[in-house]
């Protein structure tokens, strides 16, 4: 995995886990609605994953994510592009 992926992962696990503690790396591609996150928790992570990363994204495409890992591709699409 590469170093992007890798803090991008890292980030969104850290955010998981602090809603519950068992969940791992096989709960980043379930629906965002199975999760019980909120629309606070998106944006917060939404925030973690910018300062990780150190870019800006758009918080009105984050919103309508449905799936987890469509922050992965997201950011890691912004990450890449410099």
């Amino acid at each position: 995995m590469n170093e992007i992926k890798s803090s991008i992962t890292n980030t969104m696990l850290a955010k998981l886990r602090e809603r519950d503690p068992s969940l791992g790396p096989d709960d980043l591609v379930r629906p965002i609605a199975e999760l019980d996150l909120d629309s606070l928790d998106l944006i917060e992570l939404h925030e973690q994953l910018e300062r990780t990363l150190q870019l800006k994204a758009d918080l009105n495409k984050t919103a309508g994510f449905v799936f987890l890992d469509d922050f992965s591709t997201y950011f890691a699409k912004l990450a890449s592009q410099g």
